[in-house]
């Protein structure tokens, strides 16, 4: 073999393996990104009765797990909670009022995040695969999501799921089921494809504002 095709070789193979070991600590960084509220979202969810990968799978979602992005209608923190919903849970657990900012501290907003989830799976309790009616709710609001109900399959998800009228919001919900359901095989996508939101405005991208939503 020629001396200039063997170094050729080696250094394509030393390029091959620098590449390939960035990409997996881009990839062990991506899995730290995406689990480092677990140990808040664990206790919220049992207390909750929900799977605790569905709620992070919300989380991605709505705030790509940046705890302190503003949304563009006063949402806050890591599962985008207005202060009204804040409001809502301190009346419920008759605790003192929470400050619309509070809702920026990861524990706080995951148990009235998660709270505010959950009163929607009860909602919907007893369908199956209730978790695409809650979703839908969850971004559109209970009054659009009855509204899409099929009248002659009220139970039917798939149904229901065409009936979504708010194109944003099937991409929602398709888009945290996708995930979720990644979750649950303990799959993390690749690193660049966390960053495929920046460069194409996706449909599934979180609607932010400000610095945060130029750092997705």
């Amino acid at each position: 073999m020629r001396p200039r095709i063997a170094l050729l070789i080696v250094l394509c193979a030393v390029v091959g393996a620098g590449l390939g070991i960035g990409a997996w600590q881009w990839q062990l960084r991506s899995i730290a990104k995406q689990t480092q509220f677990d140990a808040f979202i664990g206790p919220a969810a049992l207390e909750n009765n929900v799977d605790p990968l569905l709620i992070r799978a919300i989380i991605w979602r709505e705030s790509r797990f940046q705890p302190r992005v503003r949304g563009l209608n006063r949402e806050r923190g890591l599962m985008q909670l207005t202060p009204g919903v804040a409001a809502e849970w301190a009346r419920v657990r008759h605790t003192d009022p929470i400050e619309p900012d509070a809702l920026f501290d990861p524990n706080t907003n995951i148990e009235i995040g998660t709270w505010y989830f959950a009163r929607m799976l009860k909602h919907w309790e007893g369908l199956e695969n209730a978790e695409v009616f809650a979703l839908a709710e969850y971004n559109a609001g209970r009054s659009n999501a009855l509204k899409w109900v099929d009248p002659d399959a009220p139970g039917d998800a798939a149904a229901f799921r065409e009936r979504i009228g708010f194109p944003s919001t099937r991409r929602y919900v398709d888009a945290i089921l996708v995930k979720y359901e990644a979750y649950k095989r303990n799959y993390f996508l690749p690193p660049w494809l966390l960053y495929w939101d920046r460069f194409t405005k996706h449909a599934d991208a979180p609607t932010l504002q400000g610095n945060a939503a130029k750092a997705l």
